[in-house]
């Protein structure tokens, strides 16, 4: 594009000279030859604009699989802290029952200490009575 831009230039002053060509007023070929140069740049710019929206895409891509590895993590902790809490309610079943056992045996050895304790008093009194 840039050398049609420095052809034209070079040409205007030939083609203004030359009998049977088509003659472009000097202000309309300055004009034409800088919308030319707008032109270009204004490809130029849309390129790197283009460069630069896929590298944004790609750095959202990115971060989309961040997120998405976090979401699964935050997935995985919050089911191990259920399988923490399940643990912890059937580990306090069984400190119920056991806590229910000991009671049980306290009453049962107090009950017996109770009782060895009246049938010893008896028979020593029995026998010391006798």
């Amino acid at each position: 594009m840039k050398q049609l831009i420095i052809l034209i230039a070079f040409l205007l002053p030939v083609a203004i000279q030359a009998q049977d060509t088509v003659k472009i007023p000097a202000p309309v070929a300055k004009q034409i030859v800088l919308d030319l140069i707008s032109g270009d740049s204004a490809k130029a710019i849309l390129d790197v604009t283009k460069q630069q929206l896929s590298l944004t895409e790609h750095k959202v891509t990115l971060k989309d699989s961040i997120i998405s590895n976090y979401v699964q993590k935050c997935d995985i902790y919050d089911q191990r802290i259920t399988n923490e809490q399940a643990k912890f309610n059937v580990q306090g079943q069984y400190v119920g029952q056991l806590e229910k056992n000991v009671k049980r045996l306290k009453a049962k050895v107090t009950f017996r200490t109770i009782l060895y304790s009246a049938l010893l008093g008896g028979f020593t009194y029995l026998y010391i009575s006798k």
